[in-house]
């Protein structure tokens, strides 16, 4: 993977340059990004991918939305099938501090999970606010509700309260050039030992002022996976994709 991410950050450096000097900040930001690829013949192979962030800004409140997609078929057989949504409200109180109320909801089913909801409360702390490099640290707690899918049973309860620890490290090359990490880490305060990490990693090189190349990597990590029909299920699940990439 190191020398594949190399060369995207190469491409994003490289095409820098096709965008303006720094535009004033927006109250509204838009991003869409989507990704297809379809082999007949001897394999059988579809794979998709749709993403999306809208964020609103005005007086110190901001309310944003995401969404995920990737699904995926083999010969006939589905072998990716992940949504990841959520809604958040922001509340800056300082210059390096807010606070953030969230719900959010997953499915994975082939890791075992019809759905999961999410409701969150906590505090973003700007570490670092430097003009091309912006590093934001959360803090806080959250209550998940959990559904397996028929067949998948699991020792934890579906129900849990958890803490919350995040991370989200963005560089700018230039206004639509960047690459981005983004972790959590949520502990689950019910049950010792159980725990779920996630993490992203992205990186957009722009074709225009609105238009970019996308290539993003997802972790999704379970410590405690269902069991499917007497078959302990993977701890971890990665997603890769590429596609292109629309910002306004």
């Amino acid at each position: 993977m190191r020398p594949v991410v190399r060369s995207f950050a190469l491409l994003a450096v490289a095409a820098s340059p096709l965008i303006a000097q720094d535009a004033p900040k927006k109250n509204l930001e838009v991003s869409g990004t989507a990704g297809f690829a379809q082999t007949n013949g001897n394999a059988n192979a579809l794979t998709m991918n749709f993403g999306n962030k809208l964020k609103y800004t005005v007086r110190g409140w901001s309310v944003g939305e995401d969404l995920t997609f990737f699904y995926g078929e083999a010969n006939d057989q589905v072998n990716a099938n992940f949504w990841n949504g959520g809604l958040r409200g922001e509340r800056t109180i300082g210059t390096r501090v807010g606070l953030f109320v969230a719900t959010r909801f997953d499915r994975n089913v082939l890791q075992g999970i019809a759905s999961r909801f999410e409701e969150g409360v906590g505090v973003d702390l700007k570490l670092v606010t430097e003009p091309k490099d912006l590093f934001t640290v959360q803090l806080g707690a959250s209550a998940f509700q959990q559904t397996l899918t028929p067949g998948s049973t699991v020792s934890v309860k579906g129900n849990f309260p958890a803490a919350r620890v995040g991370l989200d490290y963005k560089h700018l090359f230039s206004t639509l050039a960047f690459v981005q990490q983004t972790a959590e880490y949520l502990p689950n305060l019910a049950e010792s030992g159980v725990y779920l990490v996630n993490t992203e990693t992205s990186l957009v090189a722009p074709l225009s002022k609105q238009l970019g190349l996308k290539f993003g990597y997802v972790i999704r990590y379970n410590s405690a996976p269902p069991v499917r029909n007497g078959v302990t299920l993977k701890n971890t699940d990665t997603f890769f994709s590429s596609g292109i990439t629309f910002s306004y």
